[in-house]
């Protein structure tokens, strides 16, 4: 219960694996995206293939990361928006010069992509579009996302499953890959964190209905009747750890205190005895009360909020019904504030490259570390995170430097 897999990393390797069907197609493009970043001359004929093909885009070609699907998904979107300026290259003699004596370990390295590899990105960008856009909403930081796991796996899992009913075809057979990496991690409830589950049920827009529906929509009938079991035990059993814990214990009177002289003084009188049994059945129904009343089933079955609420904040609400459920929102509390991916600490620390650099290596770890977290406070806005524009920064980066050790060495590259 206490390890959590970053789930972002998860659909990574699920993503990874259809990659490979059409590995060939995006090493040919991502191979014609390097042509115009490699020199200045390069880039600047490439621009005047897109005046020629009337392009207009501000947006830069970006290189992907071979290990990080989605930066390879960024970088077929982008290129796909100038495929007729390559197109227009296809007539270059640099261009065709750069495939054939270009060399990767000795060997020639592959492209330029024909009209096949571009239809074959098409298809893959317009796939995968679903799963960068749950990425994204996954690895945010500024909301609670272990709420939205459930949700998300089913739609990755519905997806996969349409697409995997024709395994003959380009996507049928990335998805039956897909699948085979998604059920080693997601297709197993003991590999997978119960934590993410209650998560969801503490949603007043999900509660257990959406446990219910997911698992009939991912499972067969047996299957998903054993594990809403499992989920409903292990919530009832946090339940009443929490109940515990908040609940101050009852200490019973001494039995023996009641005996002797004293019991018999404490009889109500003939005109104290309205108020006795007043008392007394106030106390028992009390009693029966709260032997009968279960928060976490109130809870339950209270109304459930809509779910197609867009502007619904899920903190706020459990704010204004804390004294309502009590326990249940203590719980909330802390299952709530699991993040389910490490992208956003991740990303927060990759800019320590560029913090620590040649001409700054005598920092201290101290130093460096209030660095980067004061830079992460100070451009933190209440937005998601914008994954597009940091790599238009990094590139932008990567380029003035390039320009800069060009300007220092006094090199010209003949295109």
């Amino acid at each position: 219960m206490f390890h959590m897999r970053c789930c972002a990393h998860i659909l990574n390797l699920v993503v990874c694996d259809g990659l490979k069907e059409i590995s060939h197609a995006i090493s040919c493009i991502r191979n014609a995206v390097r042509y115009p970043r490699s020199s200045t001359a390069r880039l600047k004929r490439f621009k005047e293939s897109c005046k020629e093909a009337n392009i207009e885009s501000r947006a830069l070609l970006c290189l992907d990361v071979s290990t990080r699907w989605n930066s390879t998904f960024l970088m077929l979107e982008a290129a796909l928006k100038f495929k007729k300026a390559f197109e227009i290259l296809d007539g270059d003699a640099n261009y065709t010069k750069y495939f054939e004596e270009e060399r990767v370990n000795g060997k020639r390295i592959d492209g330029p992509p024909i009209h096949h590899d571009w239809e074959k990105a098409q298809v893959f960008v317009k796939f995968l579009r679903t799963f960068y856009k749950v990425t994204t909403r996954i690895s945010g930081s500024l909301y609670v996302t272990s709420n939205l796991f459930f949700k998300e796996i089913c739609i990755v899992q519905g997806n996969l499953k349409e697409l995997g009913k024709d395994p003959s075809t380009l996507l049928g057979a990335m998805a039956v890959s897909m699948q085979q990496k998604f059920d080693k991690y997601w297709g197993n409830l003991e590999r997978m964190n119960v934590l993410l589950y209650i998560a969801t049920i503490l949603d007043p827009r999900c509660k257990m209905e959406a446990i219910k529906h997911g698992f009939g929509f991912l499972y067969d009938d047996e299957t998903s009747a054993k594990l809403l079991k499992h989920i409903e035990d292990v919530l009832y059993k946090l339940y009443n750890f929490y109940k515990e814990m908040i609940t101050p214990p009852t200490h019973s009177s001494d039995p023996s205190q009641k005996s002797g002289p004293s019991a018999a003084s404490s009889q109500p009188s003939l005109d104290d005895s309205d108020d006795f049994f007043s008392t007394y059945f106030t106390q028992k129904l009390d009693q029966d009360n709260a032997m009968e009343s279960n928060e976490l089933d109130d809870y339950l079955n209270d109304r459930r909020e809509k779910f197609s609420d867009d502007s619904f904040d899920i903190l706020v609400w459990w704010r204004i019904n804390g004294n309502r459920y009590k326990i249940v929102s203590q719980m909330a509390k802390d299952v709530l504030a699991i993040q389910v991916s490490t992208v956003a600490s991740e990303s927060a620390f990759s800019t320590g490259g560029r913090i620590l650099d040649p001409f700054r290596s005598s920092l201290s770890p101290k130093m460096v570390q209030a660095l980067i977290c004061g830079k992460n406070w100070l451009s933190s806005k209440k937005e998601p995170l914008a994954l597009r524009q940091y790599m238009d920064d990094v590139e932008a980066f990567e380029d003035s430097e390039n320009a800069t050790k060009d300007d220092e060495s006094c090199l010209t590259i003949d295109s």
